[in-house]
């Protein structure tokens, strides 16, 4: 049994010192809760700016020192979403791995990127694997999930728990097509625990996340078990949930009602 946390904030675009501040405090609140990961969102020390080569930073560097910091204090684990700068071309949308040793486990960088985010970033190109100790996961950003060939990779390599830190947010573009932004998000955060057996943890941002105001993020935060059972959430604004993940309930869920994986089986289509 592990206790992990996602944690939903906020945002003011390019103001990285109150964002870092921001996200210390919910990492002290995790872990004073018990949990023993913390999950921050997406680009969580920055949102969206015109020039993200402007709020990017090395990792290492000053706001992964901080986080690092908090990180030894709660001794938990601390992922979190930043622009990472690239020497190379344009900064990577990041996430860093700190153990709660204050060690920087691994930095996974974004692969799919979602329309014009191509032009501010450039595209990761390894997939993301960590050893908890509690459990294996698998770590993705955002748009990523999108693509269920993608996570049930990370499934088939053994991971036990998705981590998703996210900025799933609502445009008015989306209004006019009518898509209900929070609930497809939600949606497809069940669908990936579900379909592949895992625990999937996602953590969004809440209200305006670019300096324009066109992005409005749609919060729901959540960790969600494999049978699809929400097991807590940020119901609104700002702060954390944490659950209990039962990790050996799994094979129980599994062999009673969907042994999935297990039965799957590559048929031949037939000539068109």
């Amino acid at each position: 049994m592990a206790s992990m946390a996602v944690a939903q904030m906020r945002v003011v675009p390019g103001d990285t010192d109150a964002n870092l501040s921001k996200a210390i405090d919910l990492v002290g609140q995790a872990a004073a809760e018990g949990a023993e990961l913390v999950l921050l969102p997406e680009v969580a020390l920055t949102g969206l700016v015109a020039e993200m080569a402007t709020v990017a930073q090395p990792i290492p560097g000053p706001a992964t020192d901080k986080l690092a910091e908090s990180a030894r204090a709660g001794e938990i684990w601390v992922i979190a979403g930043m622009p990472e700068a690239n020497p190379d071309g344009a900064p990577f949308n990041s996430a860093v791995v700190i153990s709660p040793t204050g060690e920087i486990a691994t930095i996974y960088r974004k692969v799919f990127l979602y329309l014009q985010e191509s032009v501010g970033f450039s595209c990761g190109q390894e997939a993301c694997l960590l050893d908890l100790g509690f459990a294996r996961a698998g770590l993705m950003i955002c748009y990523d999930y999108v693509f269920p060939e993608y996570v049930r990779r990370l499934v088939l390599g053994g991971a036990q728990l998705i981590l998703h830190p996210t900025a799933w947010v609502d445009t008015q573009v989306c209004r006019d097509w009518h898509y209900p932004a929070a609930e497809a998000y939600r949606a497809q955060c069940l669908v990936r625990a579900v379909e592949n057996g895992v625990f999937f943890a996602s953590a969004n941002v809440m209200g305006p996340y670019d300096a324009g105001g066109y992005l409005e993020g749609v919060g729901r935060s959540a960790i969600i078990a494999p049978w699809g059972e929400v097991l807590a959430e940020v119901v609104d604004d700002e702060g954390v949930a944490v659950a209990e993940l039962d990790l050996g309930r799994v094979e129980e869920w599994t062999t009673q009602v969907a042994p999935y994986l297990r039965d799957f089986r590559n048929v031949p289509l037939p000539p068109v």
